[in-house]
């Protein structure tokens, strides 16, 4: 219970907590109590306390169970947790570069609930995204005046993939949600290969998991709170690069200069 880091030994550290709940005991129970069942009920103790955190954390993931495919969330209705209140955003939609929403068939009422729950920090972006996950995202939004559309690709198959990697190397996207179905085979499996590798190589904002989407919203909602801090987001505002860019654009250089020899 107390070797925290699995290693088989206990170290300074675990010692140390191991020895606050000995001293917790020992002002609890009969001094005279034998030193093996003051470890038993330090473990206990320990696991107890463990327990409590997991319910707790478990009871306010509840409304996001079917995001992260949590089986053990506790549903706690007095312990409501909501990280989607509205605000006025430092920057207008305008100001940035568009977010894409991309989501595989079947997991497109997983994008759903993901845009429900979140729908007042993804609609200070500019959305854009694959056609049938652009109609989902007007249907959620439908009557909101306030949500700015960017343009609306193409579904996946038929190319638009292709169309979003061309917004990004136009200096056009800023960031991407992409939930792709990892169960299934897809006949565009290259446009979806030259979509994440070029979001690489630009270096764009880009998730592919439910769960790294959720984490990511409370950096978007920092980075647009009171004064705004786009220094949290700069894909949005920046022309970014991977570093290995720079290596390339070196060799290519070289490989330029020697053909140019060559013809002269």
């Amino acid at each position: 219970e107390f070797d925290t880091d699995g290693n088989g030994e206990i170290d300074m550290s675990e010692f140390a907590v191991m020895a606050s709940f000995l001293e917790e005991i020992g002002n609890d129970e009969d001094k005279e109590t034998d030193f093996a069942s003051k470890i038993l009920s330090a473990i206990a103790i320990s696991k107890q306390t463990t327990q409590d955190v997991l319910n707790e954390v478990s009871s306010k993931l509840f409304p996001f169970r079917d995001i992260f495919g949590l089986e053990s969330a506790n549903k706690n209705p007095d312990n409501v947790f909501n990280m989607d209140e509205d605000f006025d955003p430092a920057f207008a939609p305008s100001d940035m570069r568009c977010l894409a929403l991309v989501s595989h068939n079947d997991m497109k009422a997983t994008m759903k609930h993901f845009v429900i729950h979140h729908k007042n920090i993804l609609k200070k972006f500019r959305l854009t995204g694959t056609k049938s996950t652009m109609t989902m995202l007007k249907e959620v939004f439908k009557g909101d005046n306030s949500v700015v559309f960017g343009p609306s690709c193409q579904s996946g198959p038929l190319g638009g993939d292709a169309e979003l990697v061309a917004m990004m190397c136009s200096d056009g996207l800023g960031g991407m949600i992409f939930f792709p179905d990892p169960m299934s085979s897809h006949p565009h499996q290259s446009d979806i290969d030259c979509l994440n590798r070029q979001s690489l190589v630009h270096n764009v904002m880009s998730c592919n998991t439910p769960v790294s989407a959720y984490m990511l919203m409370h950096t978007l909602r920092t980075a647009l709170l009171g004064e705004g801090r786009p220094e949290l987001i700069p894909s949005f505002f920046f022309t970014l690069q991977s570093p290995a860019v720079v290596a390339y654009k070196i060799a290519q250089k070289k490989v330029i200069a020697s053909h140019s020899a060559a013809l002269s």
